[in-house]
């Protein structure tokens, strides 16, 4: 590790979000070979990652959309999703619709975090299907019907 933040510190603040993780979701987090949990949301491709750098933080993030080409209209759409938001924000990078949130470390128990992937995974649920139909992309999942 670098920056000051030793192994055992990174460890430690892990093995905290996998206990709140576990709890939250009833024993069945598991990890990754990047070291994050993924999740799943309706078509939503979703994780919870611990970062150090540049603070310590839990994020939780999610693909809401693939294959989208970047455009002026795409943005738009981006931008008032971003309006609405209470706290993340969603983006375009490289042709996948991103949504985001942090929790500060010092503000990561089972309610923050729960919100957090609550937050996170319906909004890219929600823009993920508009946005891949809109623009000749693709969800993580496929639809599911009848939901």
């Amino acid at each position: 590790m670098q920056n000051g933040v030793s192994r055992m510190q990174f460890d430690w603040f892990s093995a905290y979000v996998d206990s709140l993780l576990r709890e939250l979701w009833d024993g069945h987090a598991y990890r990754d070979d990047d070291g994050d949990w993924p999740f799943r949301r309706g078509t939503a491709a979703c994780w919870v990652a611990v970062r150090p750098y540049p603070r310590w933080r839990v994020e939780v993030f999610a693909h809401a959309a693939s294959g989208v080409k970047q455009s002026a209209r795409l943005l738009r759409e981006l931008n008032e999703a971003n309006s609405h938001l209470v706290e993340g924000r969603a983006y375009w990078r490289g042709g996948l619709v991103v949504v985001e949130t942090s929790v500060e470390a010092d503000q990561v128990n089972a309610t923050s975090l729960s919100l957090a992937c609550m937050a996170v995974a319906s909004t890219a649920d929600d823009l993920g299907v508009l946005l891949a139909a809109m623009y000749d992309g693709s969800t993580p999942y496929p639809a599911e019907i009848g939901a």
